[in-house]
């Protein structure tokens, strides 16, 4: 049985593969270069990728009434990052440097909490939940990865204790554009 999050996953990493350059992490800070000569008013400032995390198993439990810690197993050692129109860029990140920018820049993700859909494949059904993320901790060894979650929206979380193949699709990323990108 085919996996849909599966194939989009691995559909997205062979494009990205085969058309994009992967990232530069330089002092922190998150430098995208594209392959082709596509930009944004004339350059690639201000561009914002969403991204995609996947795992393929994990648990969550209850932290308190608002609260509950999510935790992934065999966690992929790449983040698929991808923008929006007009530009269409999909890339990859290791995610241990996507764990590392979370707090960088005046707009990052510990000043402003990233929303995450939540998507959990079992072999009978596929669960999906709106969440908030907070705290993460990786561990790029043990291919594990922590997340606080609060509901966006909602009093609970209406999952499993137990995940299966898990995909978390992230909110846009604020990035940092190499400055010496040029056509």
């Amino acid at each position: 049985m085919f996996n849909f999050m599966l194939v989009v996953t691995i559909s997205l990493l062979i494009f990205s593969a085969i058309i994009y350059q992967s990232h530069v992490v330089r002092d922190g800070e998150l430098l995208f270069a594209a392959a082709t000569n596509q930009r944004v008013d004339g350059n690639m400032a201000g561009m914002k990728f969403l991204s995609i995390q996947s795992a393929q198993s994990g648990s969550i439990s209850p932290i308190n009434d608002t609260a509950y810690l999510l935790e992934l197993n065999n966690v992929s050692d790449k983040t698929i990052l991808f923008s929006d129109r007009p530009n269409r860029i999909v890339t990859t990140i290791g995610t241990n440097d996507f764990m590392s920018s979370w707090s960088v820049g005046d707009d990052s993700f510990s000043e402003d909490s990233p929303n995450a859909v939540l998507v959990v494949d079992d072999l009978q059904e596929q669960d999906t939940s709106t969440v908030v993320l907070f705290d993460p901790v990786y561990d790029e060894n043990k291919q594990t990865l922590r997340y606080e979650v609060t509901p966006d929206n909602a009093t609970s979380i209406e999952l499993p204790k137990d995940l299966g193949e898990t995909t978390l699709i992230i909110d846009a990323h604020p990035t940092y554009v190499n400055d010496q990108i040029t056509d």
